[in-house]
Formats: C-alpha cells, structure tokens, sequence
C-alpha cells in the first residue's frame, strides 16, 4: 500500500465500513474493483486518469473490448473480468457500461453501485471498490454524486438484507466498501461523504 495514500472512514452500517480512500480501478485492493466506463469519451478524447491506468495495465484491450463492441459500455452492460494480471490488484474487475456520456444523469451512477453490490453478493465477496470515472470521461460530477451513491448503496443493501429476512440469500459479506478517489480536493470530498452519510444512514 502505498505510503502517500489516504483513507478516510465514511461510516460503519451492518457489518459494512465503508470508506474513501485515493486508489482507483488499478490499484484498489479489494476482491472486486469496480468501474463505470461510457461508450466514448468527452469530445473524443482518450482514456485519462483511473481508465487510463486500466487500460494501461491491460495492456490496451481496455480500449480494444470497447472498439470491437466485444464491451459497448452501452447502458447496463457490465462486463466481469475474472482474470485479472498482475498489473491489478484486485482478483476481479466489474466493467459497468454508463452509455452516451451527453445522456449523463446521475441516477445512472446510482444504478451501477446497485449492479456493483448486486454482483458482490453473487459472488459471496467481503471487498468492493467503486470508481464512478466521471471526471476520467470529461464530465463535471453533479455537486449531489456522493449524497446519490451513498443513497443508492443504502437501498440495495436493505433490499438484500429484506430478502435475507425471507430466507431467500445469503446475509450479505461484503465487510468494507471503498468509494475510489483522486487526490483533488480529497479532504472537501470526504467531509461531503462523511456528512452525506449522517444525513441518509444514521436519520432515515
């Protein structure tokens, strides 16, 4: 682990810490990182960032998947890699496809952490890591992103815990949810997190 990295405890909800920490889809060290990924970048651009560090460590095929369509990203695809090098540390990689980036909403990234928790709990995983890559596509993050995620992530875990209480799954195992973060503004976005967390889990 890296000796400039910073980490800053969110919340604790169930059995879930749930943190922010400056890693991205390359470096996290989880079971399952996880990234959203547009059909294209802004204005054409390439990869930069947290995608261009995947790409990198993929040795290309990042960009190669998605221009065979072998990956649209198109909206709600998802793609698992479940054989990651050793450029990565996670032992899984979630792609999770966000469409046209002009068609932005946020509530799009709110369906992507579903999917990402979604796919956790299929995989009877303890670690997840989730890269929304906004800023790697050329978008500006909508001001309520942090609020929205952490909302999001609420929900899907009541909802898995509810089908639990029906006997229906397993009592979810993730134990520590990171959301992924660049170094920019890193203390102004952890206070958001740490305020928006109070707001949705601790007064709902």
């Amino acid at each position: 682990m890296s000796t400039d990295l910073k980490q800053t405890k969110i919340g604790h909800y169930q059995n879930l810490d749930i943190e922010l920490v400056t890693w991205d889809c390359t470096t996290a060290e989880v079971e399952l990182s996880c990234a959203c990924i547009f059909e294209h970048e802004m204005n054409n651009r390439s990869f930069s960032g947290g995608l261009a560090h995947l790409d990198e460590a993929l040795n290309g095929r990042l960009n190669e998947i998605r221009e065979n369509n072998w990956f649209s990203a198109q909206l709600n695809d998802a793609l698992l890699i479940n054989q990651t090098p050793s450029t990565i540390q996670a032992s899984k990689v979630l792609l999770i496809g966000m469409g046209r980036p002009e068609d932005f909403t946020v509530e799009k990234i709110g369906t992507a952490i579903k999917t990402a928790v979604k796919t956790a709990h299929q995989l009877e995983l303890k670690s997840v890591a989730f890269a929304p890559s906004i800023l790697d596509t050329g978008l500006n993050p909508p001001s309520n992103l942090n609020e929205l995620m952490l909302r999001s992530l609420k929900e899907e875990l009541d909802r898995h815990h509810q089908l639990h209480l029906q006997n229906l799954v397993k009592k979810s195992e993730i134990e520590r949810w990171i959301f992924d973060s660049g170094f920019q503004n890193y203390e102004i976005k952890a206070e958001q997190y740490i305020a928006s967390f109070a707001k949705i889990f601790l007064q709902d």
